[in-house]
């Protein structure tokens, strides 16, 4: 700290502390029998502060001057915000780590809580229990106007006949669905599951993998990708079948295990490409899963909606590497553009 000048007025005192502050040069005014003198606080500003006093005594009411205190005021204010934002970040991130599930991962448990009312509402619970079932089938309630409204596809009306009732169905079409304004469609077939252990193995695996990736990722993040998996895979099971199997319903599937797929491909892929993000899946549990869905392609678990696991898995490979491969596709794309304009 060393003294500056003294002015026999306090307001040119004032103002010339303002002016040098604003300057990243911080100053003080202190009194001094009848005088104030400015100090710069810092020794390493002497030259630069003297050359602005230098300045301030030929006209210490020019423009720049005078707007000193505008321009430290909005410093002020900027630096006010920027702690004021740190502090709340800082609670923020408190709040996650020592906080319940609604502060660490929301939307995991919310996905989970959906799947389980829908195959509350949508299931006949008296038709399930009867006969020897060693699994009860849920959302096997085909009356029920949820149900049809969750579907890939609406379901087809029945026409009574003499002859029995007669399924009227148009062409399956990805373009009808999206005209019709219906787009929910193309998401909610994730919350349903057509038995107990469906269920169960589905949201056990989301738990698990969900609240890793929201956690570190953040909740808002964690939705699009839910989201983005969950349309991918459910376009893939529907154009498949559209496709290969014209004779069966396209829509009439359902189920979160082609998000769980894409959580895992994700997963493995984050770990692989940026493993500073603290994500990633062990290897048995990866092995694990891939022996899963090849077991599932195989038919040992019935029909299954495979196309929606592999779609599902692709994709969360593909968003979990994104950055990885944009970093690498990035400069030859700007070497092209470049060779282009040289030509």
């Amino acid at each position: 700290m060393r003294e500056l000048h003294t002015f026999p007025d306090e307001r040119h005192a004032n103002l010339l502390a303002d002016v040098l502050t604003s300057r990243s040069m911080p100053a003080e005014v202190t009194p001094e029998d009848n005088a104030w003198v400015v100090w710069i606080l810092n020794d390493d500003h002497r030259e630069a502060a003297r050359e602005v006093l230098a300045e301030f005594k030929r006209n210490p009411d020019a423009p720049e001057f005078t707007d000193a205190i505008k321009t430290l005021r909005q410093q002020k204010a900027e630096s006010l915000a920027k702690d004021a934002k740190a502090r709340k970040l800082q609670v923020r991130i408190q709040d996650r780590w020592t906080g319940g599930w609604w502060k660490t991962y929301p939307a995991t448990m919310i996905l989970i809580g959906i799947s389980v009312a829908v195959v509350i509402l949508c299931t006949d619970w008296q038709a399930a229990g009867q006969g020897r079932r060693v699994i009860l089938p849920t959302c096997n309630n085909e009356e029920s106007t949820l149900l049809k409204a969750l579907y890939m596809e609406a379901p087809g009306l029945l026409i009574e006949t003499p002859f029995g009732d007669i399924p009227l169905r148009g062409k399956p079409s990805l373009m009808a669905i999206l005209k019709s304004g219906q787009v929910w469609r193309f998401v909610t077939p994730i919350f349903l599951h057509f038995n107990v252990m469906h269920i169960f193995f589905n949201m056990m695996w989301l738990r698990n993998l969900g609240r890793t990736i929201e956690f570190t990722r953040g909740t808002w993040r964690f939705v699009a990708l839910i989201l983005v998996l969950a349309v991918a895979s459910n376009i893939g099971q529907y154009w498949w079948v559209m496709t290969y199997y014209p004779k069966q319903a396209p829509g009439n599937f359902g189920g979160m295990s082609g998000v769980d797929f894409g959580l895992i491909g994700y997963l493995w892929m984050k770990g692989r490409t940026q493993p500073q993000q603290g994500l990633g899946i062990p290897r048995d549990q990866l092995v694990l899963a891939i022996l899963w869905m090849l077991l599932c392609i195989g038919g040992a678990f019935g029909p299954i909606a495979n196309a929606a696991h592999v779609v599902g898995f692709v994709a969360g490979m593909f968003l979990g590497a994104r950055q990885s491969i944009w970093s690498k596709l990035r400069p030859m794309l700007i070497t092209d553009s470049t060779d282009d304009i040289d030509t």
